[in-house]
């Protein structure tokens, strides 16, 4: 049995979550005993973050490397193009999630609450976070999936985030739109039996979190 720590909220634990539901593998998820970085976590998953994997002896941190592992010890259905370029820009779309779309999210967390706002600020970053929504749509063209005609690595970071942002813009009272190229891809992956279960978890623990920030 393979064990994911992990909390719902987190979009990185998602990705790993739809990919371990992809790949049909038996998983038992447990929160951080004592919360991220606590002594008592960290002495299972010594980086003290999530989402972490413990699969034998192996305890494996970092969204990215998991999922890479996932992909080849459970080789079916796989997860990256038989093609080395098609694996490259697979590669590539999903580095572009996690060095330059969610981090510009992120980056609103601290304004969510109101007496902390900066005005300034949230436009300036939401712009940012637009034009890079921009920028994955000039780099992708689903057909009809991110990297070509089957799902992949590609895709399994960005509904979470997706989810994250409709949400947080809903609590600015801002607009959450996609560019127009991206937006029956989206639906595809929110659709998805693999996608559901997960999503439906992160935006019930998103709401709670949310609902504190008022």
């Amino acid at each position: 049995m393979l064990t994911l720590y992990a909390l719902p909220i987190s979009n990185f634990a998602a990705k790993v979550e739809i990919a371990l539901r992809l790949k049909g593998v038996a998983y038992a998820t447990a929160a951080p005993p004592g919360g991220y970085g606590s002594p008592g976590y960290k002495a299972i998953v010594p980086a003290g973050t999530i989402p972490a994997i413990v699969h034998d002896d192996l305890v494996l941190s970092e969204s990215e490397t998991i999922v890479e592992y996932l992909n080849e010890a459970f080789p079916e259905p796989p997860l990256l193009p038989a093609d080395v370029k098609a694996r490259a820009r697979c590669r590539q779309i999903a580095r572009f999630h996690d060095t330059r779309l969610e981090p510009v999210l992120r980056t609103l967390f601290p304004h969510l609450v109101p007496h902390s706002r900066e005005a300034d600020v949230v436009e300036q970053q939401l712009a940012l976070f637009r034009a890079r929504l921009a920028d994955l749509a000039a780099m992708t063209s689903p057909d009809p999936w991110l990297a070509g005609p089957e799902l992949t690595l590609a895709d399994l970071a960005y509904p979470p985030t997706l989810l994250m942002a409709r949400l947080m813009l809903g609590h600015l009272d801002e607009p959450f739109e996609l560019p127009p190229a991206l937006a029956a891809w989206h639906e595809r992956a929110q659709t998805h039996p693999a996608f559901v279960p997960v999503l439906e978890a992160q935006e019930t623990a998103s709401c709670e979190w949310l609902a504190n920030k008022r």
